[in-house]
């Protein structure tokens, strides 16, 4: 069962003299996600599923980049330059 939708959070905690990221979860998804970045303690568990874990990940680990939005016309200036690139006349 696990935790509530609304109950479920996950967060991240900067520690800015170590240089690392403490996790903390209660979010399936992002359970399985971070299974695949960091060695978890499980904090609790149902069925043999974690349902809460912390963790440390490396500063490099983490990343907020904005995600860039292109216009139509900046779409098709660089299919143009990429197609220049693939096919050299």
């Amino acid at each position: 069962m696990g935790y509530p939708r609304e109950e479920q959070e996950t967060t991240l905690v900067f520690d800015n003299s170590t240089g690392l990221w403490n996790v903390y979860s209660t979010v399936p998804k992002h359970i399985r996600k971070l299974a695949n970045l960091c060695d978890l303690n499980v904090i609790e568990s149902e069925d043999g599923k974690p349902i809460a874990v912390k963790g440390v990940l490396n500063e490099k680990q983490v990343s907020m980049k904005k995600e860039r939005v292109y216009t139509e016309e900046q779409r098709q200036k660089a299919a143009e330059r990429l197609s220049k690139v693939r096919n050299p006349v």
